[in-house]
């Protein structure tokens, strides 16, 4: 998920990881996909792995006439997978958000390498093994999320989240811009989008580290939540940080196991790890969030103006993007990007609204893994607001189509722009996408 792990020597991922088979999917030699080392691939029932997501991505890129798709009206038959969007781009400049869901290992979480890995592997032409990252971390760093900004006064049981203006750096969320440039293509960019930093503080000390003598210690969470590393190219930010002191972490460490060892693994990886975020995500932390995503979603716009400095043969940019979402993240980056009558005003929307209706009506494809829309809305019963992630989708689809009918020589009806969700029926947080008016769900099921 960040520039070093570029550097990682590949290992082949355990096809044991998802209920896909890749000779259902490709031929054998294009199922042999990079995933990072055997470390990083203890993730359990919260998201299934790097093997699920590449798998799944390569099926979408590879074949997606084997998807079911529930439009009534099916629109005409063309090939306009993902695979051919990234090969044939029609002068278009493509533009891939990747934001995670529930569950994330933060600093130690490969699934963003794993996307980009994947495309490379499927293009063949890629100058390097998966992309090379552009400029260093882009920290959100306005409004409250300023370095000199003042930490909220937000408070858990009366203790208060963050307790020192280090803390709340340290919870910026961050993106992370990479360029996959190609010998026979137009360049792609993926921009990894990362909120986690803003509920560490919460799942490690609250939700963690209790659980470690009531239930038994997550020795890899744990460390997770006990390793500082300064980020020495952004002054006054981190890559990581210790919610959970060294001390406390190595006597952790050490407390016996108390609960079934099956209950124990689905409580501190499950519950403890991935549903705490959707939790958070649907209470007063959600504001922050939403507001850091919006500063994220900005500085990749201007990120991606500022690669032509130094490539003088560039075409001027006609943008098309795509956004690959994991489980939660769905929810959050249509929340973020749609800006309504209902949202709140922070200074990331009052000065770039245009902005996000841009990129909104250029996204041509979603890419929904792991999905929890029907879980989350169960949140959100008072019909059309800032909450509903349903009203988000149909203004996607009412600006997408109003974009494409604008188009010089246009015709005055347009397809819906497509959600493709890919689910896994083993997954325990995972639950069909339902029909949505203005845009044509396709869905896998592996």
């Amino acid at each position: 998920m960040h520039p070093e792990q570029n550097e990682i020597q590949p290992a082949l991922c355990p096809r044991e990881t998802s209920s896909l088979r890749p000779s259902n999917v490709i031929s054998s030699s294009d199922s042999e996909h990079v995933c990072p080392p055997a470390q990083i691939q203890q993730q359990i029932a919260i998201k299934r792995g790097c093997g699920a997501l590449t798998l799944l991505l390569l099926f979408v890129l590879v074949n997606p006439s084997l998807a079911q798709s529930a439009s009534i009206n099916p629109p005409p038959q063309k090939s306009d997978s993902l695979g051919d969007s990234l090969r044939h781009s029609e002068g278009k400049e493509i533009h891939i958000f990747y934001i995670h869901g529930i569950g994330s290992d933060g600093p130690n979480d490969y699934d963003s390498l794993a996307l980009r890995s994947s495309i490379c592997a499927y293009l063949r032409d890629c100058t390097s093994p998966a992309g090379t990252p552009i400029g260093e971390w882009d920290y959100a760093d306005q409004g409250q999320f300023r370095p000199d900004a003042t930490v909220p006064e937000l408070e858990y049981m009366d203790e208060p989240v963050w307790r020192s203006a280090d803390e709340w750096r340290a919870a910026a969320p961050y993106a992370i811009h990479f360029q996959l440039t190609r010998a026979n293509g137009q360049n792609l960019y993926v921009d990894e989008l990362n909120w986690w930093p803003l509920t560490f503080s919460l799942k490690c000390r609250q939700i963690i580290a209790s659980d470690a003598s009531f239930v038994a210690p997550s020795k890899a969470r744990i460390e997770t939540c006990s390793r500082l590393e300064p980020n020495l190219a952004v002054p006054q930010r981190f890559k990581s940080y210790d919610w959970i002191t060294p001390e406390d972490a190595a006597r952790m460490a050490h407390l016996p196991p108390k609960g079934a060892r099956a209950n124990r693994e689905l409580k501190t990886g499950l519950m403890d790890w991935g549903f705490s975020d959707a939790v958070l995500a649907l209470g007063p932390l959600r504001l922050y969030v939403l507001d850091g995503i919006r500063q994220l979603i900005l500085k990749s716009q201007e990120d991606s103006r500022a690669t032509g400095v130094s490539d003088p043969g560039r075409h001027p940019v006609d943008p098309e993007f795509i956004i690959v979402s994991h489980s939660l993240g769905s929810y959050l980056i249509f929340s973020a990007l749609d800006i309504n009558q209902t949202t709140t005003e922070t200074t990331a929307v009052e000065q770039s609204r245009n902005t996000f209706q841009r990129v909104l009506e250029r996204t041509s494809m979603v890419f929904f893994f792991a999905n929890q829309l029907r879980l989350l809305e169960l949140a959100s019963l008072d019909g059309p607001s800032d909450r509903n992630l349903a009203t988000h989708l149909e203004s996607w689809g009412k600006l997408r189509c109003d974009y494409l009918k604008s188009k010089p020589g246009a015709s005055q009806g347009c397809r819906p722009p497509r959600i493709t969700a890919l689910n896994d029926p083993s997954d325990l947080l995972t639950w069909t996408v339902p029909n949505l008016p203005g845009v044509e769900v396709e869905k896998l099921h592996g």
